[in-house]
């Protein structure tokens, strides 16, 4: 009862005072994590195998390559795409964790019904609920300071555990965020 009185008082006293607003109100919070609970949609793109070891030596990484394809006019070949202008890099099929192999699929939102062209992989995100990570900018480096926030974030929150399911990188002309799938968050 005691602990209940203390966090009214507390409520009370951010709500009255500016300086002492709620952390989603203040500017440094605009990096922090959000929630969203996101309806299902499909993939559709090339796909590898791989693991976070491998793609940090730098000579045996596959992630950088699928990369290259795409840009060089892999995506042209995708059929009926939803999201013009958006990209995604999707995380699934994990073994166990983030220190087991995986499977990464670098595509476009597409169509429900179409199906995947030879050579490429169509993948359908199940409606799920995720924690947001913004990202700095769409640069290798800024991407790869976005997954240590993830690492570094879920390292330490007791409340939220990843669910190991299906995470994904949105690429748009809005910016980059990181999709985590969750299966528990308390705070």
């Amino acid at each position: 009862m005691l602990r209940l009185a203390a966090m009214l008082l507390v409520a009370v006293t951010l709500a009255g005072n500016p300086l002492l607003a709620p952390a989603q109100n203040r500017p440094e919070a605009q990096s922090l994590p959000q929630l969203a609970d996101l309806p299902a949609f499909t993939v559709i793109g090339f796909s590898v195998r791989t693991t976070n070891a491998q793609e940090m030596l730098g000579t045996d990484g596959r992630i950088a390559l699928l990369w290259g394809r795409f840009a060089h006019g892999g995506a042209d070949a995708i059929p009926a795409i939803v999201e013009q202008g958006t990209t995604y890099a999707v995380y699934s099929n994990y073994e166990s964790d983030e220190t087991g192999a995986y499977d990464f699929l670098l595509g476009k939102s597409a169509q429900p019904a179409q199906s995947a062209p030879e050579g490429m992989v169509k993948l359908q995100i199940p409606a799920a609920r995720y924690m947001v990570f913004p990202a700095a900018g769409s640069s290798p480096d800024a991407i790869k300071a976005a997954w240590l926030k993830v690492y570094e974030y879920f390292g330490r929150q007791a409340g939220a555990q990843r669910a190991f399911t299906v995470d994904f990188e949105q690429h748009s002309s809005s910016g980059t965020k990181l999709y985590i799938a969750v299966r528990q968050v308390l705070f």
